[in-house]
């Protein structure tokens, strides 16, 4: 249940968890606009999220990522809108005040197992063995093996359950289930009709 009904709502989760596609759902069942922090951080750069962040850094990909925030914010004043964010907003804590300042944060948690089957179904090697689709935060642990893969995104995604639990006002536990079900679990957890 939000604590101010008319407010925005800013999807957390992690990736996979189905923010845009639920995002864009709730939109329209709202009659409200539908934003993603990733195609604001994608004109404002001209990067997709992943090559920003490949490219540039994290740094450089986190003050895209408050960038982005910050322009929602100024662009959509007194507008109840809703907000799909990247899987590592919940590590900036500046975009987070930016965001919290119009909305309150809901947590589409869906299981980590399948969050990590999704990602680790998109990972393969090439001819030369380099990784291919390895998230970039991966990458940087430089792993070897799958199972150092596993190991590390369970670890991250750990932390990042708690930290979302931490900002959300609402946590909606999401099925392995047809779009359909789980749209029904988050309009009833925001007592949405």
């Amino acid at each position: 249940m939000l604590s101010n009904p008319l407010s925005s709502i800013i999807l957390v989760g992690l990736k996979h968890s189905g923010k845009s596609t639920m995002g864009k759902l709730l939109a329209k069942k709202m009659s409200s606009d539908f934003i993603d922090t990733d195609e604001v951080i994608e004109k404002i750069t001209g990067l997709s999220p992943r090559d920003l962040y490949n490219k540039k850094g994290p740094a450089a990909f986190m003050l895209a990522e408050e960038e982005a925030c910050r322009k929602i914010v100024a662009e959509n004043p007194n507008k109840q809108l809703v907000i799909a964010t990247g899987g590592g907003i919940c590590d900036n804590a500046p975009a987070l005040n930016e965001l919290q300042s119009i909305g309150n944060f809901v947590f589409l948690r869906l299981d980590m197992e399948f969050s990590i089957k999704r990602i680790e179904a998109k990972i393969s090697k090439d001819e030369f063995g380099n990784w291919q689709n390895l998230p970039a935060y991966v990458a940087t642990y430089e792993p070897k093996t799958m199972a150092q893969i596993h190991q590390i995104l369970e670890q991250r995604f750990t932390e990042r359950f708690a930290s979302y639990e931490a900002i959300s006002e609402t946590v909606v536990q999401l099925k392995n289930a047809p779009i359909e079900e789980n749209f029904k679990l988050i309009t009833g957890a925001l007592n949405i009709n």
